[in-house]
């Protein structure tokens, strides 16, 4: 089986490279694309424990809820026509770091991303997740325009 996995946050170049790992994969037999979200942990912002516990549990929720629904619009609409299967995973952490991992973890065999993600601060540090990614993933990584 090939396993191609996709970092998805909902920009265009994530959907740029949801679309070249569907045209990869539909050339090969068993093939089989996972769409990983990485939202962002709560530990990682202190401004949130400053607030109160609540605020963790109501920020993982709304970040639960709205990656899981993004994955899933994301599988509906690279799944139209074609016969390939798609696996979903939602993580916390260290984009980056959660992204090797989990490639490393499940035996990968290629990564596909975009060059850079959304909103204003990944704007700011164009491409810093896929750069990193670069420097740490032990199997091939193609990164998407």
């Amino acid at each position: 089986m090939y396993k191609i996995l996709v970092p998805v946050d909902g920009s265009e170049p994530a959907n740029r490279a949801v679309n070249e790992a569907v045209s990869i994969a539909s050339g090969k037999k068993d093939a089989e694309i996972t769409l990983l979200y990485v939202s962002p942990s709560p530990v990682y912002f202190p401004f949130y424990s400053m607030v109160g516990p609540s605020l963790d549990a109501d920020v993982k929720e709304v970040e639960e809820r709205e990656g899981n629904q993004m994955l899933d619009d994301t599988i509906k609409k690279a799944s139209k026509g074609t016969s390939v299967t798609f696996r979903k995973k939602h993580l916390y952490g260290i984009a980056a770091q959660e992204i090797c991992d989990y490639a490393n973890d499940t035996k990968k065999d290629l990564i596909i991303m975009g060059n850079r993600g959304m909103g204003a601060f990944g704007q700011m540090i164009l491409g810093s997740v896929s750069n990193k990614v670069l420097q740490l993933a032990q199997c091939p990584v193609m990164i998407v325009k």
